[in-house]
């Protein structure tokens, strides 16, 4: 469920953002024009201005809050992907079993065999999180201990190869 909240909030975000983007180019064209203008008013004899100055500090400063907004969207959707990856790493603990201790402090696994680990700080979950999956695949990886083979009785002496000579013919 909060993977999908998260969708759609990230999907709100960037549609706002990409509206704002939009705007901006929009803007940006506009300004291009009034600049164009103001040049030709400029390098003609005939000076015939209308106050400019409006309209190029208007443009400018929509471009600012326009580009503003792509950077917030921008920093809120790696917000929230990182509110994400934390969270994730909290609900493998949690679903493996691990637990925060106070004493001793900071994340602890009790395996089945009845050790217990100490897998980090509280307040590193991804590193408590490695060390968690670190420790069960070292677990998997570990080959089960082998039946001792079947020696052969030690008590036995051995026998050795005698040599028997043939009589000659």
């Amino acid at each position: 469920m909060k993977k999908q909240t998260a969708a759609t909030v990230t999907n709100a975000i960037e549609a706002k953002s990409e509206e704002a983007r939009k705007d901006a180019l929009f803007e940006i064209r506009t300004l291009k024009k009034d600049l164009a203008q103001l040049e030709k008013d400029l390098t003609s004899k005939k000076i015939e201005m209308e106050d400019p100055a409006f309209d190029l500090i208007h443009s400018a400063f929509e471009i600012f809050r326009h580009t503003q907004i792509i950077a917030e969207s921008r920093k809120l959707n790696q917000q929230i992907e990182d509110s994400l990856e934390k969270a994730s790493y909290k609900d493998f603990l949690d679903s493996k079993g691990a637990r925060i201790l106070k004493k001793p402090e900071g994340w602890h696994w009790i395996s089945p065999q009845g050790e217990m680990h100490y897998l980090g700080d509280a307040a590193d979950t991804q590193a408590a999180a490695e060390k968690l999956e670190s420790i069960m695949t070292a677990k998997r990886k570990k080959p089960a201990p082998k039946k001792a083979a079947p020696k052969k009785a030690a008590s036995a002496p051995k026998e050795e190869a005698v040599e028997v000579e043939k009589p000659k013919d």
